[in-house]
């Protein structure tokens, strides 16, 4: 690995130890968080794979809630269609939730060095 690929690694490392913290405090979405982490862990794997991390739970999820409409998809839909939707995802979140965030708890603590890499 030369230095741009471990400078742009280690960008993505924060930013998916960021995202835990967002997802566990409940400032993002859980499945717009889910989907970042796909996206972060999938960037960092393509330059060198990242030990001892899995992220198959976001995974999981992401796949269980992918007919749902994300934030800005739901403007174009009827509310009377929207609320039974939110029904079926709210308990498929319920179902998640602990698991995810126990995750990202755990992402957060293995990840920390990151935070004494500039």
């Amino acid at each position: 690995m030369n230095k741009f690929e471990e400078l742009k690694r280690n960008r993505y490392i924060k930013k998916m130890h960021s995202n835990a913290i967002a997802m566990s405090t409940r400032q993002i979405d859980l499945r717009e968080g889910c989907l970042k982490m796909e996206y972060f862990y999938d960037q960092i794997e393509y330059i060198q794979s990242l030990e001892g991390v899995d992220i198959d739970i976001f995974e999981e999820f992401s796949s269980k809630t992918s007919f749902f409409p994300l934030s800005k998809e739901r403007e174009v839909y009827n509310q009377e269609y929207l609320s039974k939707l939110d029904a079926r995802l709210s308990a498929i979140t319920d179902q998640y939730y602990d698991r995810v965030v126990q995750k990202c708890e755990e992402l957060i603590n293995k990840l920390q060095y990151i935070k004494t890499i500039i």
